[in-house]
């Protein structure tokens, strides 16, 4: 009995948790398009910036990857995706920025 109520208490805490992340990815997804970063950025393939499972991809396994993605979303940058710069993004918090690289880093191809 001891070990059904343990494993029920886990298997709760793991729920709350997978709750928990879903809710934020949804709000950082609603971030993002709250800064229209779907103006030039699609999950998928390119529009006029790399899509955010391209992105992903890129910075799979990189140390610092959330910390550079987000610098790039705040201070611009060039070179990392082509010819094609990134802008800097005005009015971005360093918040924001940070919790929109988290998903964008948590997409998938």
């Amino acid at each position: 009995m001891n070990k059904i109520v343990r494993w029920s208490s886990l298997l709760a805490v793991a729920a709350l948790g997978f709750a928990a992340t879903a809710a934020q990815a949804q709000d950082a997804k609603e971030l993002a398009k709250s800064h229209a970063c779907f103006t030039c950025h699609a999950m998928a393939g390119t529009k006029v910036g790399p899509g955010f499972a391209e992105i992903a991809a890129k910075f799979a396994g990189k140390p610092n990857a959330a910390q550079t993605l987000a610098a790039a979303m705040e201070h611009g940058e060039n070179g990392t995706f082509g010819a094609m710069p990134m802008p800097a993004q005005a009015g971005l918090t360093d918040s924001d920025a940070k919790l929109i690289a988290d998903w964008i880093l948590s997409q998938k191809k």
